[in-house]
């Protein structure tokens, strides 16, 4: 009986034993072979970007909506989205309170923050180019025929839409306007997108329009296309005193037959071309990917738009002739493909 009880004790022993060993050994990883692939790589870190456009009827919010499509098919881990937005200015202040990764801005408005230039109440250094430009342009001032307006300086007491508060097209307008010494207490200004001021001088709400639109626009074309309108040339005074405003601002036109009913070439000014944009901060290694992507799916940019046809690496200037810097991960990837100097 004794033997018994010893025998039984025994196993119960050993039995604990195996238990004890079986749970504290780590299970081995089953090595790969043929017929037992090895498991799959951990997925990418999520990064998520937010990009700074325009309004939704205007040449960014496409641009920026091309970017993020390219970028969460190429990068890794990348979810992109592009929003909607009143522009340039509207697009510094979303990246000052880090409310966007990315922006479309152009590249004075750029410059004025960096520097607190006027309507910018700080500096701004960490603003970084992650391009070169996008495309360049002509201002586009339209007016209806019935108004009797032949010049800028008709405008006064005259409705005239000048973009939405705080926007590019709208710090456009009121240089513009102060060219001709005319400001928004001499005139009835509508603050309103490009599309709705489209629409409003089709219904002769308003009397002109001071339009942030790219050449060639489909809507400002079917604006054309009714005959109701003209556009207004920019006179030689009036640029150089618009030069003392913004030394940056140059002498563009737009050509003859761009719109219907439109066979004679406008005198207009124009800036230098937009950039996209970031803080300083991105990882350079991100950004890096991020321009490489853009170029290296140009095509899909120069899609968006006939006047976006002009993207290329022939718009990527040297860092001296910017108006910004590049971030380092951009310049990196143009420096490997000998676009700039260092």
């Amino acid at each position: 009986m004794k033997k018994s009880r010893r025998i039984k004790m025994l196993s119960l022993l050993l039995a604990l034993a195996f238990m004890f060993v079986g749970c504290s050994a780590p299970a081995a990883t089953p090595a790969a072979t043929p017929e037992a692939p090895a498991a799959p790589a951990a997925p990418a870190e999520t990064t998520y970007i937010t990009i700074g456009t325009a309004g939704v009827g205007g040449m960014n919010y496409p641009v920026g909506m091309a970017m993020a499509k390219i970028w969460n098919r190429e990068i890794p881990g990348m979810k992109a989205v592009a929003i909607a937005t009143n522009g340039s200015p509207h697009n510094i202040d979303l990246l000052r309170t880090k409310d966007v990764e990315v922006a479309v801005c152009r590249a004075v408005e750029a410059n004025k923050a960096i520097n607190g230039s006027e309507p910018y109440p700080e500096k701004m250094p960490w603003i970084r180019a992650i391009t070169g430009g996008t495309y360049t342009d002509a201002d586009q001032i339209f007016a209806l025929i019935s108004s009797g307006i032949e010049s800028i300086a008709d405008f006064k007491g005259k409705k005239i839409a000048v973009g939405p508060a705080g926007s590019g097209a709208e710090v456009d307008a009121r240089e513009t306007l102060a060219a001709y010494g005319l400001t928004y207490d001499d005139i009835k200004p509508q603050f309103v997108e490009p599309s709705q001021a489209i629409e409003m001088m089709e219904n002769g709400l308003v009397d002109a329009s001071i339009l942030g639109l790219t050449m060639g626009n489909s809507a400002a074309a079917e604006l054309m296309l009714t005959g109701k309108v003209k556009i207004i040339p920019i006179t030689d005074e009036a640029f150089e005193n618009i030069k003392k405003i913004n030394p940056y601002r140059v002498r563009r036109s737009v050509p003859a037959n761009t719109y219907p009913n439109q066979d004679y070439e406008v005198a207009s000014i124009g800036a230098p071309p937009d950039n996209i944009i970031c803080r300083e901060e991105l990882p350079e290694e991100l950004v890096y990917e991020m321009t490489k992507a853009i170029y290296e799916n140009i095509s899909e940019m120069n899609d968006v738009s006939a006047v976006m046809k002009q993207m290329s690496k022939d718009l990527v200037a040297e860092e001296k002739d910017m108006l910004l810097k590049y971030h380092p991960g951009a310049k990196k990837y143009f420096l490997e493909q000998g676009w700039i100097t260092e």
